[in-house]
């Protein structure tokens, strides 16, 4: 099958503007992250060097939000000796502990990576007789132990659109009330900060639904209307929603929950409304935690080289539509995760699938000013998108989707998709691939690993899958193999 791809040799219209080098962004489970950071005296070196890898393409700093929903059932024990005790009562097997507690040594875990600025989650649900100084305690230690300059925001609560249907506040607690506790609590712990003269500022409201049919809910939309005066005081500097795929329980498959561009652009509609709206009212949108499937992912689909196909896709869209930042979601043993950064339950530390499709769409944006168009395709199996940068076309990633896994005697299928050569008389294809969709291992991006056994998280080439092509009568004549991507440049 040819398949045509129209591709304008400066932005279109339909472009973005300019993107931020950071606009690939992490978020880290808090009860987790001491796992991926590690602490003074023992750095994790693979998160080091995972991030690191992703900013030689950028050249800029990412923002790791530390939170999650175990923000929200940690209390800080100033004698506590060691970072953070997490609880599992005996024979608990969920992902995540009940409750945590960490002590002053929790930020050594900031200072042991490198190259970054973090957004701390606060607890919000605390509501006992200690609510304020266990707030205090953790606004007052970030901002004695962490440099100032990497402290980019504070986030008060983690998805507490739920806090009554969840069983965090009575069935009366409605959006109003929430709003008004947010703003009481904000305003306890405001301090004045004398070294940069700007007042303590946040990321919010982090909610977790936007489907809003039952009133339990609250809406990322209606909590901005006038009568809640949740940014009543002007703290609030970046919006945050969070937003998945799929659930879980909703049995997720690879081709189609995720190998499938129309339900990418289904799943991020309602985020790109949200932008919209937030825009015209002059407020920066960022979707502050995301990933594939929630419930921390599903096996054979959140955690396979289909997912990182996903990745590349998602994370473009969500470029071309204008919003300002992606952070995924991370934590430890999460089937989603980009990478396992410790020893866990028999296996560790891992570089898994979807930290190559990290990989892909920090080598695809480049360093902070390129802007993205999305091409319609008119399929659910492909898709393709443009890079300009210094107004002139750059780059142009394809994606396949039809899902390929190998049997005994099956050849990969491949399409050709046919692009104008402009003034291009040559172009270079460099192939992000592995064996099948459902593959955990032998993932390449032009033709480089990271596996973890071969460099400790670090690039190694391991086969060449780059080709140079020249344009053959004004058309360059691009192979994809089903399950694939290209970078054209």
């Amino acid at each position: 099958a040819t398949t045509s791809v129209l591709v304008s040799p400066s932005p279109p219209q339909s472009a973005s503007t300019p993107i931020a080098g950071n606009f690939q962004s992490f978020s880290i489970e808090f009860s987790f992250w001491p796992d991926f950071g590690g602490n003074l005296s023992s750095p994790n070196d693979l998160t080091n060097v995972l991030l690191d890898n992703l900013r030689q393409f950028t050249n800029s700093p990412q923002i790791l939000r530390i939170g999650g929903l175990t923000q929200d059932k940690t209390t800080y024990d100033h004698d506590l000796k060691q970072g953070i005790y997490n609880y599992w009562p005996p024979g608990d097997t969920a992902d995540q502990p009940v409750n945590s507690t960490i002590g002053p040594y929790f930020w050594e875990t900031f200072n042991s990576v490198e190259g970054v600025s973090y957004i701390f989650g606060l607890n919000f649900y605390k509501n006992d007789s200690t609510w304020l100084t266990n707030l205090q305690s953790e606004v007052n230690q970030t901002l004695l132990q962490v440099p100032l300059d990497r402290i980019h925001l504070f986030e008060l609560g983690n998805e507490n659109d739920y806090s009554a249907a969840g069983g965090f506040r009575p069935s009366w607690y409605n959006q109003q009330d929430y709003a008004n506790e947010w703003i009481n609590k904000t305003r306890h712990i405001q301090v004045p900060n004398a070294t940069t003269s700007e007042s303590l500022r946040f990321f919010a409201p982090s909610f977790c639904c936007y489907n809003v049919t039952e009133p339990q809910f609250f809406s990322p939309w209606t909590v901005w209307n006038s009568t809640y005066q949740y940014n009543r005081d002007g703290w609030i500097k970046e919006v945050s929603q969070h937003g998945y795929v799929s659930g879980s329980g909703d049995n997720p498959t690879l081709q189609g929950t995720l190998m499938n561009h129309t339900n990418v652009i289904q799943a991020l509609t309602p985020h790109v409304e949200l932008n919209a709206f937030h825009r015209q009212n002059g407020r920066i949108y960022t979707m502050g935690e995301t990933n594939s499937i929630s419930g921390d992912g599903s096996h054979g689909v959140s955690d396979v080289f289909g997912s990182a196909l996903w990745l590349v896709d998602y994370a473009l869209y969500v470029a071309s539509q204008n919003i300002s930042r992606i952070h995924f979601h991370q934590g430890t043993g999460y089937r989603y995760a980009s990478w396992l950064p410790i020893y866990y339950e028999g296996v560790g530390p891992t570089v898994k699938p979807p930290y190559y499709g990290n990989i892909f769409v920090a080598k695809f944006l480049g360093p902070s000013g390129t802007q993205v168009n999305n091409i319609d395709l008119s399929s659910e199996y492909n898709s393709a998108y443009t890079a300009y940068e210094n107004g002139r076309l750059a780059k142009l990633a394809i994606i396949d989707f039809h899902e390929y896994n190998p049997t005994n005697s099956s050849i990969r299928p491949s399409s050709i998709f046919e692009v104008a050569s402009g003034s291009f008389t040559s172009a270079t294809l460099e192939y992000f691939t592995a064996p099948g969709a459902t593959f955990n291992t032998s993932i390449t991006v032009a033709g480089f690993s990271y596996d973890y056994d071969l460099a400790k998280g670090h690039g190694v080439k391991v086969t060449n899958t780059t080709q140079i092509i020249a344009a053959e009568r004004g058309v360059f004549k691009i192979p994809l193999s089903y399950s694939e991507a290209v970078l054209v440049t």
